[in-house]
């Protein structure tokens, strides 16, 4: 049964981007109709169905939801304010705007989760580059090739402390491993996509003048993103449970620091006050919060009908049980370092999250480490490795990280497919490729 369920996850994968691409259904109902359809197709009854798909849909709105309103309520602030409109010109000087957002997505790529860090990281992205298909592109899948595989992103920390992993050879391991697939990322994204940059729409105010400095207004947006990125971080650094970083009290205020509500708060109110950017109006529905709302609701739909497909497929269990049945096609010695790989990306691809892949493959392997011939410290930590690589692998329509890149690059669904997915796909294999070689190379 878990074979067919998957089957029917690719058919209705299929389905998606034929509705939306030959049919012209708009993408939301869309997403919905397949979801609700997968549910029937996967054996589950009408009240179940509508209960996941319904408790997934809230979950999503609230995380990453209200960090993308806080991205979109930023945007405007800095559209109004001048600050795009100023970063952009700015940027026209620049040799090469990918590389400066490769290493942004690198380093925001530690935080809580990589949609998280996107949305904040996406009003900065567009001032820089506009709504261009290659700067989304390199900043996803720059986020994705640092959050699989350094501490603390919770991706590796989560792999790391159940295969009991020695985390300084993780981190040695780690850093060039995601430098590397960074490259890779960036390369990808320029050979993919158009050069060029497409203007992104900026907000008009009442009275059709620039109240305020526009290069304070920049200022306060790249201050902003990176607070809101160490945020993100510190959050990821509170998973670490033991003292000081992690224990007691830390560490709930610590994990407090990336709640999307706080996110919100001190992302809006920060670049208000840093930016000085008070129009007549602004916070009615007329004026730039409005604007924000607006321009963020059909993503937020999105998110949510992808947190109902995630939460469904989750409901059913043939992530699991098809992971499952890897197990005995182990192969022996530096190969063995695919099986880890291999157990989470069918995880993340079926299920859609990366943190539940990781967790789970990890559980699978915890046992396996020794007759695989990977139960010494540096087996351990490249299997851990293996592990975070294989989670970022292919996110597709039920990962709302996938929604957020299409969205900023304007990606149809189909495009982004052949473009993200295979994307960190290949970054996986390359992931993957150099742990083996490490192993043999040891051993």
């Amino acid at each position: 049964m878990s074979l067919h369920q998957a089957a029917y996850l690719l058919v209705a994968l299929i389905l998606f981007v034929l509705m939306v691409r030959r049919g012209r259904v708009q993408t939301f109902l869309a997403l919905t109709l397949v979801a609700i359809g997968f549910g029937y197709a996967a054996g589950m009854s009408t009240s179940y169905v509508g209960k996941a798909f319904g408790l997934g849909f809230a979950q999503a709105v609230n995380t990453p939801g209200l960090t993308i309103i806080a991205a979109a309520l930023i945007a405007a602030i800095a559209d109004g304010a001048g600050a795009t409109d100023f970063l952009a010109a700015k940027a026209r000087g620049w040799r090469t705007r990918s590389v400066p957002l490769a290493i942004i997505g690198l380093l925001a790529g530690l935080g809580s989760t990589p949609a998280a860090a996107f949305a904040v990281l996406n009003p900065l992205r567009r001032a820089i580059s506009g709504d261009s298909p290659r700067s989304a592109l390199v900043l996803g899948l720059s986020l994705s090739a640092s959050h699989g595989v350094l501490i603390p992103a919770p991706v590796m920390l989560a792999s790391a402390t159940i295969l009991g992993a020695d985390w300084m050879l993780a981190a040695q391991i780690g850093l060039p491993l995601a430098l590397l697939l960074g490259a890779l990322g960036t390369v990808l994204a320029r050979t993919t996509t158009a050069s060029g940059t497409v203007p992104a729409p900026t907000a008009e105010l009442v009275d059709g003048e620039r109240l305020h400095a526009p290069r304070r207004a920049s200022f306060a947006l790249v201050a902003v993103s990176l607070v809101l990125v160490a945020m993100l971080i510190t959050q990821s650094l509170g998973d670490i449970a033991s003292e000081p970083l992690g224990g007691g009290s830390n560490r709930e205020f610590l994990l407090a620091l990336g709640r999307p509500a706080i996110l919100l708060m001190v992302g809006t109110g920060l670049m208000l006050l840093l930016s000085w950017f008070w129009p007549p109006g602004g916070l009615s529905e007329e004026g730039w919060v409005g604007l924000a709302l607006t321009r963020a609701a059909g993503l937020l739909l999105l998110i949510g009908a992808a947190g109902g497909l995630s939460k469904i497929a989750q409901e059913t269990g043939m992530a699991e049980m098809n992971a499952e049945r890897l197990i005995g096609l182990a192969p022996a010695g530096p190969l063995a370092l695919l099986l880890p790989f291999a157990l989470a990306a069918v995880v993340k691809t079926l299920q859609g999250s990366s943190l539940v892949a990781a967790i789970t493959a990890s559980g699978m392997v915890m046992e396996l480490v020794g007759p695989l011939g990977l139960g010494d410290p540096a087996g351990r930590t490249l299997a851990a490795l293996a592990v975070g690589a294989g989670a970022m692998c292919a996110p597709h329509i039920n990962d709302g990280f996938f929604w957020l890149v299409a969205n900023a690059g304007r990606f149809t669904p189909g495009a982004l497919l052949a473009r993200l997915s295979l994307g960190t796909l290949l970054q996986g294999a390359l992931a993957v490729a150099v742990l083996m070689l490490i192993r043999l190379i040891a051993s």
